[in-house]
């Protein structure tokens, strides 16, 4: 009985912990999954430099990593800031006062009332922007926490998963490894068909952009590439605001091409189609389940959903296969075998 009341405690603790720092847990799921995938590299890394230094290193790569990707984004709008300025010149232009343009007479609102949403979103806009200035303490100590986690995850998390693995009855064992498996299997596929979907992007959006006919069609691709880290808005984002464009110089030939080819093929494509087929692949379960738990984790829980909703769908289907007696559940990737017992 004191085994129980033990138990009993520390899970009351642990309740306990997550409540306190329930606004760091993005920062600790993200950590501890990525993790996850790391830990193969981990153990090459061991063999010949030690577990201390291994983790270092791979944190040390996965900030670079970081940091390159934000130098990037950074660099390509600094250096079609001009470009960019001009297409947002035009628009404003267009809507701006004295312009006949089709949002008043179809939107039956005069100058006066467009000006007016001009301005509110242009404070919009401002407010946006000093909010953002104002989170940026709390955002690098969100990113702080994310790496220190990730290196102690890398560090001590195979060593506690194992303690804690032996502690279970033997005849638990096997369905928490399958478990376990199916959790790696899908961690691994939701972050390796993320970087998979978007490289895919951007070969769709080159292309699709040179047809479009705008200049810097490169921009437009990487754009969209980077666009895709965000899931399911992202490249939609930067499609609305070419139609707007497109509307503005009266180019409808454009704009009938950027909602016929361009949302369809650059930006639904890779997420309705491309990623929940890849993802099943990997663990084994049918796109449509998968499709649900990637855009369903996201509208229910946000950010951390496109984590969690995979996960936690791959986990309840594995879950009702050991509860029918299935004598083995499915594993298509590898990384479960590489990562855990």
């Amino acid at each position: 009985m004191r085994d129980h009341y033990t138990i009993y405690l520390v899970a009351a603790i642990a309740v306990i912990a997550i409540v306190m720092f329930w606004q760091l847990m993005v920062a600790l799921i993200f950590a501890g999954s990525i993790a996850v995938i790391a830990l193969p590299l981990h153990k090459r890394f061991t063999g010949k430099i030690g577990a201390k230094a291994s983790a270092a290193l791979i944190t040390l790569i996965m900030f670079l990593i970081f940091i390159g990707v934000i130098a990037f984004a950074v660099g390509l709008l600094l250096q079609n800031q001009e470009f960019l300025n001009g297409l947002v010149s035009t628009i404003v232009h267009w809507a701006g006062p004295g312009q006949n343009n089709p949002i008043s007479s179809v939107l039956h609102i005069n100058q006066t009332q467009l000006d007016g949403l001009i301005g509110n979103s242009n404070q919009m806009i401002n407010q946006w922007a000093e909010s953002l200035i104002g989170q940026i303490p709390a955002l690098g100590f969100q990113l702080l926490v994310f790496f220190l986690s990730f290196s102690v995850f890398l560090y001590k998390g195979e060593e506690l998963f194992n303690s804690s693995f032996a502690m279970l009855p033997e005849d638990q064992k096997e369905p928490v490894r399958h478990l376990v498996h199916t959790a790696v299997d899908t961690l691994y596929a939701v972050y390796v068909v993320q970087l998979t979907i978007v490289i895919i992007t951007f070969i769709l959006a080159v292309p699709f952009f040179y047809l479009l006919g705008f200049d810097h069609v490169l921009f437009f691709g990487a754009l969209a590439g980077l666009l895709k880290i965000v899931p399911i808005l992202g490249p939609s984002i930067l499609m609305a605001f070419l139609a707007v464009y497109a509307i503005s110089i009266s180019d409808m030939t454009a704009l009938l091409l950027l909602i016929f080819i361009g949302y369809p093929v650059v930006c639904a494509l890779p997420d309705l189609f491309i990623r929940p087929v890849l993802m099943g692949r990997r663990t084994c379960i049918h796109p449509v389940i998968m499709w649900i738990g990637f855009v369903g984790g996201i509208f229910t829980l946000g950010l951390v959903g496109f984590v969690l909703g995979p996960l936690i769908l791959a986990l309840l289907i594995t879950g009702y296969h050991i509860l029918k007696g299935d004598p083995e559940v499915c594993r298509a990737g590898r990384a479960g075998k590489e990562g855990t017992p």
